[in-house]
Formats: structure tokens, C-alpha cells, sequence
């Protein structure tokens, strides 16, 4: 298998892991009352602990695999001169430090206190997920975009990975609805996860929007190939967006007359919600390698 598609491999897996962590923890954190937040917590602590294990080792895969497709094919991804050579004078090199640096913290913040954990696990996934806009298009440009589209870039992953990582402890929250001993706090859970989700998919179809523009610039010069992955992420996207307008407007009015069919839908649309976005997170993780305006 060529270099480039393990590195698109390893960026998929990167990626979704850092935004479960982030998105799903600091929903935890940060919008879920702390008697229902942690057992919530303990029961996905096997969960948090693959996913810390996944982006360290799709960490350390990705500067061999780099160098690799870099360099002159796999013998050079264990070759110790050419490594060095990536890691001390390139960008990528740079790129690498910064996203090692980043999920090392990850690593540590496991060792936090108890009541400390959730929230430091998503503080770190989130440096995580910041530490990508060092790499890609986000850098590829100077004055003043090669300083927004990096920060837009960080707007994009924090949003994007802060409404697909909510989606997984928001299927458990669902399942306390209406039920004892958590019933008060689950549904202030989900009213919150309804508010702070509205900003959530705002703020990553805009900045979505930034990014493509930063990229392609206008009009739009773009490759074949980029433009049908592009397509294909924007439709991923309107799906997401219909299934969370769809369960909000329509699904949650509906819990207290209709309360079993009601959350019945609600827990199938946040499943189809995870599943596009792990599509949308595939999509970009190829197309992220991809030239844009070059003729693939």
C-alpha cells in the first residue's frame, strides 16, 4: 500500500479520535450536570482510554509515513539520517513537533485527579485538534491569510469536533430521559446540548465555508478530484445539519406528549448524525492531501 493512503488512514483516525475526546469530554464538562456527568464519564473510561491510545499511535506513525512519501518510498520512513533530516528542516517536521507535543499532554492529562480528568481530557484533546493547523493548507499561504486560515482552521476543528464528539454521551443522556435517578439532570443536559449546539453548527459550517474559500479562493480553480471530495463533504454536511434542525424542531417538542417515539427518533437521527460525521471526517482527511488546484 502506497504511503499516502496509510497517512490518509492514520488522519482519519487522528482526527475522529481527538474530536470524540473533545467534543464528547467537554460536553461532559462543560454542559451536563456533574451527578449524571460522571457516571457517564466512568462508563466510557475504556472509550477515552482508545482513543488517547489512537492518537498517540497515529502520532507517532505519521513522521515515518511522511518521510516516506517524501523521501524515496517505505525504506526511508526507518531510515534514521532522512527522519532527522524531515523532522529538523521542514514543515512537516515542525508540524509533527507541535501535534506530538500536543498529544504527549493528552497522554498526562490521563493522570489527572478523578474529578479533574473530563475536563482536562478535553482541554488537551482540544490543543490536539488546534495543533493540526499546522499542517495542510492552513499553512501554505503568507501575509495576512497564512495568520487567519490557520485560526479559522482551529474554529473549524474545535467546532466541527465539538458537535460530532457531543453525539456519543448525548445517546446516553437520551437514555436517562424521563427516567430515574436522573431525570432532572438529563434533561437539563439536553436542553444545554440543544443551545450550545446551535452555536456548535453554525460556527463549523461557517468556518467551513472560510476554509474553502482560503483554499480554492474565488472563483472557484479547483481539480477534479478535489472538487467531487469537496461535493461530497458539503453534502455529508447538509444531511448532518437536516438531522440535527429535524431533531430539534421537530423530535424534541414532541417528548413530553409523544415521549417513546419521540426519543426513538431522536436516538436514530443522532446516530445517522455520528455516521455522517465520521464520512465528513474520511472525506477530509483524503482530500486534505490532495492538490486543489492541480489536475487530480
Amino acid at each position: 500500500m502506497m504511503p499516502d493512503t496509510f497517512l490518509m488512514a492514520c488522519r482519519f483516525v487522528h482526527d475522529a479520535a481527538l474530536m470524540m475526546l473533545w467534543g464528547g469530554f467537554g460536553y461532559l464538562a462543560a454542559l451536563v450536570p456533574r451527578r449524571l456527568a460522571g457516571p457517564i464519564a466512568d462508563r466510557l473510561a475504556g472509550s477515552r482510554l482508545v482513543a488517547v491510545g489512537l492518537a498517540l499511535a497515529t502520532t507517532l506513525l505519521a513522521l515515518p509515513i511522511q518521510t516516506a512519501m517524501i523521501g524515496d518510498g517505505w525504506t526511508d520512513a526507518v531510515n534514521g539520517r532522512v527522519l532527522t533530516d524531515v523532522l529538523m528542516t521542514t514543515s512537516v517536521g515542525t508540524a509533527w513537533l507541535a501535534q506530538l507535543a500536543a498529544v504527549v499532554i493528552l497522554v498526562f492529562s490521563q493522570l489527572s485527579p478523578a474529578r479533574f480528568k473530563t475536563a482536562a481530557t478535553a482541554g488537551a484533546a482540544a490543543l490536539g485538534l488546534a495543533a493540526l493547523a499546522f499542517s495542510g493548507h492552513a499553512v501554505m499561504q503568507g501575509g495576512w491569510q497564512g495568520v487567519v486560515h490557520p485560526l479559522n482552521d482551529v474554529l473549524h476543528v474545535l467546532a466541527a469536533g465539538a458537535w460530532i464528539g457531543a453525539l456519543p454521551p448525548l445517546l446516553i443522556v437520551l437514555a436517562q430521559f424521563g427516567q430515574p435517578p436522573f431525570k432532572a439532570e438529563a434533561t437539563v443536559a439536553l436542553r444545554r446540548f440543544s443551545t450550545a449546539g446551535h452555536w456548535a453548527v453554525a460556527l463549523a459550517i461557517l468556518s467551513g465555508i472560510g476554509n474553502s474559500l482560503f483554499i480554492v479562493g474565488w472563483p472557484l480553480g479547483i481539480s477534479p478530484t478535489y472538487r467531487a471530495l469537496l461535493t461530497a463533504k458539503i453534502v455529508v454536511v447538509f444531511l448532518m445539519t437536516a438531522a440535527a434542525i429535524l431533531n430539534r424542531y421537530w423530535f424534541v417538542p414532541r417528548l413530553g406528549r409523544y415521549r417513546a417515539s419521540a426519543l426513538a427518533a431522536i436516538r436514530t437521527g443522532t446516530l445517522a448524525e455520528i455516521g455522517l460525521g465520521l464520512a465528513a471526517i474520511l472525506l477530509v482527511s483524503i482530500f486534505g492531501l490532495l492538490d486543489p488546484i492541480g489536475g487530480n
